[in-house]
């Protein structure tokens, strides 16, 4: 999938940073001590900025930037020919020469980046009043944005991550408790299930809630 046909089925960004924060959540409440947690979600490291990043740790991330008002997403496949390592380490045309210039200080950010400004494979932005997301390249390649934001526009997201993170962490996870971090509100008894061996279950809960910028 390339960013023009990602584009067209992400939702708006209000949701992108809400599912954002609960997938990062959920992930912490499965494993809060884990190294090797794909998701985290930051409010404010940039003022007036909330940040989403996924890295699977085999070199492969996104980066979502969010404003009250607009978005950029940055999206890191390092094997699709859309990689600046797979054209001389320069971007492909209008992967980021057509970025809006409201968008480049953020793009320029290590936090935004990774510390790395040629892992971009696709950039994908919604500009204050456009009403969709948009797009520079044409879309004739590969660049990763599909299978890297599926999660954000797949139809049943909760099973979409609880099969992701069954497999990663090799456990089963009860069902109804992924739907209460996902779609509704999770709880203490939403937090033991999640995390049997939590000696604590309302402790970790703060602590989630604390690293995606809740309070309480």
């Amino acid at each position: 999938m390339n960013a023009p046909e990602t584009a067209r089925r992400l939702p708006a960004p209000d949701r992108v940073r809400d599912l954002s924060r609960r997938i990062a959540l959920l992930e912490f409440l499965i494993a809060p001590d884990s190294p090797y947690r794909k998701h985290a979600f930051r409010a404010g490291p940039r003022p007036g900025w909330d940040l989403a990043t996924m890295a699977n740790g085999g070199g492969d991330d996104y980066a979502i930037a969010f404003s009250d008002t607009s978005a950029v997403i940055r999206c890191f496949d390092h094997e699709s020919p859309m990689s600046p390592y797979a054209n001389g380490e320069e971007h492909r045309p209008g992967t980021v020469d057509l970025l809006p210039a409201e968008f480049a200080d953020v793009l320029a950010d290590p936090g935004f980046n990774g510390g790395d400004p040629l892992s971009v494979s696709a950039l994908i932005w919604w500009r204050d009043g456009s009403g969709r997301w948009g797009t520079g390249v044409p879309g004739d390649m590969d660049d990763g944005s599909g299978w890297l934001l599926e999660g954000l526009f797949h139809p049943a997201p909760e099973m979409h991550y609880r099969d992701h993170f069954q497999v990663y962490y090799g456990r089963p996870l009860d069902e109804f408790a992924v739907v209460d971090a996902v779609l509704g509100e999770p709880t203490e008894e939403t937090a033991a299930l999640l995390n049997p061996d939590a000696a604590d279950p309302a402790d970790l809960l703060r602590r989630a809630r604390e690293s995606v910028g809740r309070a309480g």
